[in-house]
């Protein structure tokens, strides 16, 4: 179960584009890409939706690094990096950066309620 303002979207399906980005860019061995990348997609949060063609951006972290994942109909179809994303802004109808981005990068990278209960 993700915490509260945080999605879920690892069960999506990975376009061979998403996968072959997240190697380029994130540097990611190839065999073990579409796992990494479900993995940083279990934990994400929404930064908007394009109203053009109803794709949604999904703020993520792997490694430590922002990851920005574009969804469209249950399919992830491609993955970005946040200098990549950010000036795609306006199109997912955000301004500018969210507020409080320190403390929304926090929550993403801080361990889920399933390790607290773990111990």
């Amino acid at each position: 179960m993700t915490p509260k303002g945080q999605r879920d979207y690892g069960s999506v399906r990975l376009s061979r584009h998403a996968i072959e980005r997240f190697v380029e860019r994130f540097g990611v061995e190839p065999a073990e890409a579409e796992a990494r990348l479900r993995e940083a997609l279990g934990r994400t949060r929404r930064l908007g939706r394009n109203p053009a063609n109803g794709a949604i951006a999904a703020l993520g972290l792997y490694r430590g690094r922002v990851l920005v994942a574009i969804l469209q109909d249950g399919s992830c179809l491609t993955v970005l990096t946040w200098n990549q994303f950010e000036p795609r802004l306006a199109d997912f109808g955000r301004a500018r950066v969210p507020r409080k981005w320190g403390r929304a990068l926090g929550r993403l990278a801080a361990p889920g309620p399933e390790a607290d209960a773990e111990g």
